[in-house]
């Protein structure tokens, strides 16, 4: 059977979730799948647009459905959660997501209208609609990818044991809130934590994330809450 599309950016998507993004490389997907790079190239294209395509492939699904009567609010925050979900599956792509701006070789026509649609449809002002339509996006980006930063992958446990230790060290003095609620703030708070999201994820700091997003918007839009 002949290699497809297809069956090319399946294996890539494979090969980063178990490799991780560093290690990620034509010439490594070709020898998974049997083949010379060029046959990768000349079926997809370079890595750059081999990785747009994998980015594309983890977030097919995640623009939800407008059911009937549904509120834009209601909308929204299926957005948010449909795509942590989507990233939250395959980890390893988080920091193509967030940081990386070979998506927009392919870029995904159908979130920006489903969101620009649900914006004016909310009552964005035209004159609006594009700084608006950043800031959702700023935000459905920048919880997950932080979530699900990358953890080193050389010598983790000693890693982890030096943020622990530091933890245990901070003076009371000097940061009395922070050692008052170090017990509920240890692993669960961003940069007072040894593990990412893939281990540890932050459902309700995630919540209370987007409610945040959602009443900011309404608030600006001088709008009834939902």
């Amino acid at each position: 059977m002949g290699l497809s599309r297809e069956t090319i950016l399946d294996a890539a998507l494979a090969e980063i979730d178990s490799k991780g993004l560093a290690a990620f490389s034509l010439r490594g997907l070709g020898r998974s799948l049997g083949v010379n790079a060029s046959v990768i190239v000349w079926h997809v294209g370079n890595r750059d647009a081999v990785v747009a395509e994998v980015i594309r492939l983890v977030l097919k699904d995640c623009v939800p459905p407008r059911l009937p009567g549904q509120a834009w609010q209601s909308w929204l925050r299926s957005l948010f959660i449909r795509f942590r979900d989507a990233i939250r599956r395959h980890p390893n792509t988080a920091p193509l997501i967030g940081a990386d701006t070979v998506s927009n070789l392919r870029p995904d026509f159908a979130l920006v209208e489903a969101i620009l649609s649900v914006l004016a449809e909310a009552g964005v002002p035209e004159v609006r609609l594009c700084e608006t339509y950043n800031a959702i996006q700023a935000a459905l980006v920048g919880f997950v990818t932080q979530e699900l930063a990358r953890i080193p992958t050389e010598d983790l446990a000693s890693w982890q044991a030096h943020i622990q230790a530091g933890l245990a060290e901070a003076d009371a003095t000097r940061y009395p809130h922070l050692v008052r609620l170090l017990p509920r703030l240890r692993n669960r708070a961003f940069i007072l934590r040894w593990q990412n999201g893939a281990v540890a994820p932050m459902d309700s700091s995630f919540e209370i994330f987007v409610s945040c997003i959602i009443g900011g918007l309404e608030k600006s839009l001088d709008g009834p809450s939902p």
